[in-house]
């Protein structure tokens, strides 16, 4: 049975959270990237344990709200978490998001798993706006793990010439050093390139906030057409003369930090000057947009 649900386990006591959550993920129910399942949507009368079950059968993701009352909650030890456990175990990807502080790293199979936000902090130690900033990355991580993304695409228009042909590699399309940005305007990245050779390159992606870095394998393309799948839906239509094309992927940690990173993905996007501008795609997909800026901290 394919997963296409997220499910969310939670104590009653944080239901608040759960509404928090929940408003912050409806830009991806309303787009059918996501459909959210909660224990809220089981009728009066219904089979308990046989919705749960056939919930998480069919979810990519479950996600843990986690706090002192998740800990303490009998009902969601002895009847949830051994079938969440089961479904890990067969796929299914588990995320702790801790709400508010508590000892779940004493629990092993929650002290295996990487906590969001970063580095475990518990959201109700945050400002709000900090709380809201901390959700809606989680929503672009979702919208990525998913693969599949609202994000309209920015192509202005296709002109006739579907082709354009890239200046020949020389020194003004020398990428190497160290680009800095945000990716999806709220997730710090920085890209470090080294060993151009010809067409290609090799780099680190680094995520400052989490701690992490990966290593990644990238292309500087000789063309590019406009009625390609996944470069018409960042082409702007612009004609700056010395744009071109350049695709990367991550293939590997460096550093495992604080968050998890998907390898099955790949960076497209358009360089000029001192500006790399694109987005990230799940095969088509567009999931995220991203911009760099050479030298910029």
């Amino acid at each position: 049975m394919a997963r296409t649900k997220v499910f969310v386990s939670y104590s009653r006591e944080d239901a608040a959270w759960l509404s928090k959550v929940k408003q912050h993920l409806a830009v991806l129910e309303r787009s059918d990237v996501l459909e959210l399942w909660a224990d809220t949507r089981i009728s009066a009368g219904a089979n308990w344990e046989e919705e749960i079950e056939t919930a998480l059968a069919n979810a990519k993701v479950a996600v843990l709200l986690i706090s002192p009352a998740f800990l303490a909650s009998e009902s969601i030890w002895k009847r949830e978490m051994p079938r969440i456990e089961a479904h890990t175990a067969e796929g299914m990807t588990t995320l702790p998001l801790i709400i508010k502080p508590c000892a779940w790293r004493l629990e092993s199979f929650l002290a295996r798993l990487m906590a969001r936000p970063s580095e475990g902090q518990a959201l109700s130690l945050s400002s709000e706006s900090q709380v809201d900033f901390d959700l809606s990355a989680f929503a672009y991580e979702l919208a990525a793990m998913i693969g599949r993304s609202p994000a309209a695409p920015l192509r202005l228009h296709v002109p006739t010439n579907d082709r354009v042909i890239a200046r020949p590699v020389d020194g003004h399309r020398d990428l190497s050093g160290a680009w800095s940005g945000l990716y999806n305007d709220t997730r710090a990245i920085r890209l470090l390139i080294r060993e151009v050779n010809a067409n290609f390159f090799q780099a680190s992606m680094e995520y400052p906030r989490e701690g992490t870095t990966t290593h990644v394998e990238g292309t500087l393309h000789s063309g590019w057409s406009r009625n390609d799948p996944i470069w018409s839906q960042i082409d702007t239509g612009t004609t700056e003369n010395d744009r071109f094309a350049v695709s990367f992927r991550e293939t590997r940690y460096q550093r495992k930090g604080s968050s998890d990173i998907s390898f099955n993905g790949e960076y497209r996007g358009f360089a000029w000057e001192n500006d790399i501008s694109g987005a990230w795609f799940s095969g088509t997909r567009l999931v995220g947009l991203f911009r760099l800026r050479r030298g910029s901290d």
